[in-house]
């Protein structure tokens, strides 16, 4: 009961777009992307859980090309290295997508798959992209679809936490990436594992979404 306890209180006051923004990141270390180039992690603290930031430029993708490989939600299981093996869009409306997707976890994060039923919302535009995305609590309007997820796959955990963007803006030198997000790992591994997983991960996430780009416009 304790560990509800801690884990509903940490919850409780959660990270926000607005709050992830104004945070004070510090950057962790920088990583070379053989497509990519040099890719920056950053960390912060923000409403009391630990977010990551990848940035990176890319050189020859403008922002709209950049915000199509990162809504395409089914193509995911295509082009990242995630590991994501299931994918649903399950409603749009205008520049509002609702989607599920589910992650086999490699094993040596020792942790359980994971799915996550989101919302987001898109900004096209020449010079400015954005993609932010919440968690859907129990599905938020497909729940059924949840249940049958839930029973499906009944050692996988959804994270309690989930929130993120991608920004995406053309300057001089190319088009400047940040890939933002604030999670909880759930189920029983420790917050530390899953936060040295993210780290090591986050390279080959914005990578993927440069190299995904670059193939898509035969570059």
């Amino acid at each position: 009961m304790l560990l509800v306890a801690v884990l509903s209180s940490a919850l409780a006051a959660t990270p926000t777009h607005a709050t992830m923004e104004s945070a004070n990141w510090q950057q962790l270390t920088t990583k070379s992307h053989s497509v990519a180039g040099e890719i920056g992690v950053w960390h912060a603290m923000v409403a009391g859980s630990d977010c990551f930031r990848g940035t990176a430029v890319a050189k020859d993708a403008t922002p709209n090309e950049l915000l199509e490989v990162v809504s395409d939600i089914v193509g995911a299981k295509e082009w990242s290295h995630a590991g994501v093996t299931e994918a649903q869009v399950l409603a749009t409306s205008g520049n509002h997508i609702e989607y599920y997707q589910y992650l086999d976890v490699p094993g040596w994060t020792m942790a359980s798959d994971r799915f996550w039923f989101c919302e987001a919302d898109l900004v096209r535009g020449d010079t400015k992209a954005t993609f932010k995305w919440d968690r859907l609590v129990d599905g938020g309007d497909h729940k059924s679809t949840w249940d049958s997820v839930k029973a499906n796959h009944s050692n996988a955990v959804e994270p309690p936490l989930n929130v993120g963007g991608w920004f995406f803006e053309k300057k001089s030198d190319g088009t400047h990436i940040s890939y933002e997000i604030c999670t909880h790992p759930g189920g029983t591994i420790p917050v530390a594992i899953q936060n040295a997983a993210t780290r090591r991960t986050l390279p080959d996430t914005v990578g993927d979404v440069i190299k995904e780009a670059g193939r898509r416009s035969g570059r």
